[in-house]
């Protein structure tokens, strides 16, 4: 029995089964815990996101999924039911420890197109920066937050010399420092494609296998020149 607004007394009416299971449920081990969840895409190396996440604190967890465009990594926090911070403050350090782990564990892929055409292939003259002005290269640069390093490539191709390429094969990396790797693709120019144009650099040449190890190259780039000479 209970009483009304009124203060009359009315029979309680015995619940239904899907009343107690909705009772059950909030009250039972669903809702000991509340879930909050980030995620963010990096570029870094799944092993060293593993080793980092090894260091959380307890309650979050962190889901690590290694993909073709970089690693996703997911962070959730179980919150117990009597845990009453406002729910931004905790997801601001959720968020803060994904950034954590991004800073220590990024690393930075710079690639770069050996185009080749009739048996030559194509450089370009550095025109910045001054420690590098006048060196030559081959052409590409840093690949995106997402970006394949095919897709990388075709978009510094585009932005550098207004060409179009099919990008084939590695044909080989090199360190250039603890978390950088610059990675040599083979490539072509697509049948539509515009002629190449020095859009940033000071100047283009297409050179033969014999004229290569004649070229004041770019420290990073010389390791590639005996794979280009290979193929030519």
């Amino acid at each position: 029995m209970s009483e009304d607004a009124d203060g009359q007394t009315a029979a309680v009416r015995p619940k239904t089964a899907e009343q107690r299971e909705g009772a059950r449920r909030r009250t039972g081990p669903l809702a000991a815990t509340r879930l909050l969840r980030v995620a963010e895409l990096m570029s870094a190396d799944a092993d060293a996101v593993h080793r980092a996440c090894a260091t959380l604190p307890r309650r979050t967890t962190a889901a690590i999924s290694e993909l073709p465009v970089g690693t996703l990594v997911t962070l959730e926090l179980q919150r117990p039911w009597w845990d009453r911070r406002p729910r931004l403050r905790a997801l601001r350090v959720l968020t803060h420890r994904l950034a954590a782990i991004e800073r220590e564990t990024a690393v930075v892929t710079v690639v770069a197109a050996a185009i080749v055409d009739g048996g030559r292939v194509l450089i370009a003259q550095r025109s910045h920066p001054a420690a590098l002005a006048g060196l030559w290269e081959f052409p590409g640069g840093k690949a995106e937050r997402g970006e394949t390093p095919a897709a990388a490539l075709v978009r510094e191709i585009s932005e550098e010399l207004g060409s179009r390429v099919i990008v084939g094969r590695e044909l080989s990396r090199t360190a250039l420092d603890a978390d950088a790797t610059l990675v040599l693709f083979a490539a072509r120019l697509a049948a539509d494609s515009p002629h190449p144009t020095a859009l940033e650099h000071r100047e283009l040449r297409w050179v033969t296998a014999d004229e290569l190890s004649g070229i004041d190259w770019v420290p990073s780039n010389l390791p590639f020149v005996t794979f280009v000479t290979e193929g030519l």
